[in-house]
């Protein structure tokens, strides 16, 4: 089954939500192996960009995507940063054997000490662990 990235009603008009249909689409595009990663991944993951102003809401539900603007429904997880510290997340160095982050990477180490120092905030990572990871691994453009 080919990967289906949608924008919902009214997302076109918030740019993070267009950029971010676009990352994944250009990714699955360069790397056919994400197709996979993709496939496996059911839930609903909230990007909260508060410099902005702006939420998406990231639905997926076997191999497609919905791009929501705003919070919908109840996410899994929820990520409140600034939008440069949300879209890093493309950036973090992946290990190659398990494609989790490499905490040696820079821009992982940056990710981290967000969490730490509290402008980062992430809710719900315990119980939806295997859908961030994969969420991390979608939108990386290293690996």
């Amino acid at each position: 089954m080919e990967p289906c990235i949608v924008l919902a009603p009214g997302a076109a008009e918030q740019p993070m939500a267009g950029m971010l249909a676009q990352l994944i689409r250009a990714n699955l595009d360069e790397r056919p192996a994400k197709k996979a990663t993709l496939a496996r991944m059911r839930g609903r993951v909230a990007l909260v960009f508060e410099d902005l102003g702006q939420a998406v809401t990231l639905r997926f539900e076997r191999g497609r995507v919905t791009v929501d603007a705003g919070i919908v429904g109840i996410p899994d997880v929820t990520l409140r940063a600034e939008s440069e510290l949300v879209l890093a997340l493309s950036r973090m160095e992946l290990e190659p054997r398990s494609g989790l982050p490499d905490p040696r990477g820079e821009v992982t180490r940056q990710v981290l000490d967000a969490t730490r120092e509290g402008s980062r905030e992430v809710h719900g990572l315990l119980p939806s662990l295997p859908l961030v990871a994969r969420l991390t691994r979608l939108l990386s453009v290293t690996a």
